[in-house]
């Protein structure tokens, strides 16, 4: 597994298939959907990814409070 940062460039490296071929900053690459992508993408464009720490615990606590309502003793 690669070492990941904050934010992450990835390269789209090419396209084959409906699967983009993301270059890591490492130099790996890594295949994606490409309907995980934002329409449009193409060979060459470049990817910001990142960790929205926020929205992830917005998201957990959200979860949490389902789960809890589901599962009530």
């Amino acid at each position: 597994m690669w070492n990941v940062k904050n934010n992450m460039k990835w390269i789209i490296d090419r396209i084959e298939n409906d699967i983009a071929v993301c270059e890591l900053p490492n130099g790996k690459t890594v295949d994606i959907d490409i309907g995980a992508l934002p329409s449009g993408v193409k060979e060459g464009d470049v990817l910001t990814v990142s960790v929205d720490k926020a929205e992830t615990g917005e998201i957990k606590e959200k979860i949490d409070r389902l789960m809890n309502s589901l599962f009530k003793d």
